[in-house]
């Protein structure tokens, strides 16, 4: 998709709608691939069909792409004439495909789709390399270099699957040994291309659990029997346009962080994994949400009150996860057993308007995911975090409720640790649900200097060692 960013090309717009027509215009797509399509003489009767139906398909083609756009916003007109009005109108496309030939658009016509993510490679978890004996490389000056390469993939035919090859690039007197990767989903059945977008969204929300920071699509392709079409409509941000550490610096993102899960780290098919967590995104849909929403947040440098706030709203939901129709169900049933034991009328709509479950406190579900995580992490429960999590208690209640007497206990500083703190704790319990085991979640978190640090600050515990290695891909990637 690379090669589309800043794209701007006269075209020829052929259809509108079921309009046929001959309309010379200018197509751009722009860092971040939103594309725009700028249009002139546009006589009124098109001009009217296309601010009255912006649903519509629009077939353009270029010098070397045929687009298929679905669906537009008009963002801005102008006019010329007196008698004979011509208009020149922009349209900003909220779907478009690009290929050799246009793209069918009817309902469920995918038939794959593969996707490249920002942290791909180290995310996939695969080296298509062996143990590179770099010293007598370094210090010999003639030597045989002996490189065994191998593709590698995880997953099924059906289903998502990964794989990673070599890829040797040259440049200039340089020749650069490089990672290839794809991610790939295909089934027996078609899709549609809201089934595709909710199938990446998902995805890459699971890969963003997996390493701790935001994820963005920077390729994603579709395809319908034989031929391929380049895909833009979801929101894509290249990584290098947002605020990151710099290699250099504390804590950087260099090409390999032990502290990173991966997908070669789950041991079954990863889309049964995938499905798992698809189902706990449908059921806690806000939870996960919030997340996200702290992980752009933190892309950014943005921390306030509201970042605490939202990591308690996924506290909440990861904790009342999966129960909450069993507990539901058992209440109304002894309520209505309840009832059937009064005779006073008065007595039963009273029991009947007031009497309701409320669910487990806020409490409750912060001790339960200390409990859950210290247990996890250095093998100990809670019984020393009760001082931190009633300051959290407090502090929740008095920034949401306006009633709230109380002055809050934690600091800025605090606030910072908790928030971090409990995004890990959120990805533990999700990691755990999904079938990872707690020896490589201790090692791996090991590895994350700033969690280590407000885990002890905050909760007075260390990780315990764990008795397992990082894998393959960490090895052979850090011994180059």
């Amino acid at each position: 998709m690379i090669q589309l960013m800043n794209y701007c090309k006269s075209c020829t717009l052929e259809q509108i709608g079921g309009t046929k027509c001959s309309i010379a215009g200018l197509i751009r797509v722009s860092e971040n691939y939103s594309v725009s399509i700028e249009t002139k003489e546009l006589s009124r009767e098109l001009y009217q069909q296309i601010k009255h139906s912006d649903n519509d398909v629009i077939y353009l083609k270029t010098v070397d792409q045929h687009v298929t756009i679905m669906g537009y916003w008009v963002t801005d007109k102008h006019t010329r004439g007196v008698e004979n009005v011509v208009f020149s109108i922009t349209c900003e496309a909220k779907k478009s495909f690009w290929g050799s030939q246009y793209c069918s658009v009817n309902d469920n016509c995918f038939e794959e789709f593969s996707i490249q993510v920002t942290e791909g490679t180290e995310l996939i978890g695969l080296t298509p390399y062996g143990i590179l004996d770099t010293e007598d490389i370094l210090f010999h000056i003639q030597s045989a270099i002996h490189i065994d390469t191998h593709m590698r993939t995880i997953g099924k035919k059906e289903g998502f699957s990964c794989f990673a090859a070599p890829e040797v690039q040259r440049i200039g007197a340089d020749i650069h040994l490089g990672i290839q990767y794809g991610i790939n989903y295909s089934q027996g059945s078609t899709l549609s291309i809201s089934n595709v977008e909710e199938k990446i969204h998902s995805f890459i929300l699971f890969l963003e659990i997996l390493c701790g920071e935001r994820i963005s699509a920077t390729n994603i392709e579709v395809w319908i029997g034989k031929e391929m079409y380049k895909y833009l409509g979801l929101p894509m941000i290249p990584k290098e346009r947002l605020n990151t550490f710099d290699r250099e610096q504390f804590d950087s993102r260099g090409y390999v962080r032990r502290k990173i899960f991966k997908l070669s780290d789950f041991n079954q098919d990863i889309d049964e994994v995938i499905c798992q967590f698809e189902k706990m995104y449908v059921e806690d849909r806000v939870a996960f949400e919030a997340y996200q929403q702290l992980m752009m947040d933190e892309e950014l440098q943005i921390f306030t009150v509201n970042n605490f706030l939202k990591a308690m709203q996924m506290v909440e939901g990861i904790e009342r996860l999966g129960d909450r129709e069993r507990i539901e169900k058992e209440f109304k049933k002894e309520k209505h057993r309840i009832m059937k034991k009064l005779t006073d009328e008065k007595d039963k709509e009273f029991v009947k308007i007031y009497c309701n479950n409320l669910g487990e406190t806020f409490r409750e579900c912060l001790e339960k995911i200390v409990e859950s995580c210290l247990m996890a992490l250095s093998e100990t429960d809670n019984s020393s975090c009760g001082d931190i999590i009633t300051k959290m208690v407090n502090d929740r209640n008095v920034y949401t409720h306006a009633s709230h007497k109380n002055d809050p206990l934690l600091s800025q500083a605090d606030l910072r640790g908790i928030t971090y703190c409990f995004e890990v704790f959120f990805r533990i319990e999700v990691l755990i649900h999904l079938g990872l085991s707690k020896e490589l979640i201790r090692k791996r978190f090991s590895y994350d200097k700033r969690f280590v640090a407000y885990y002890e600050n905050l909760f007075g515990q260390t990780i315990k060692e764990a008795d397992c290695g990082t894998g393959e891909y960490d090895d052979i990637m850090q011994s180059v």
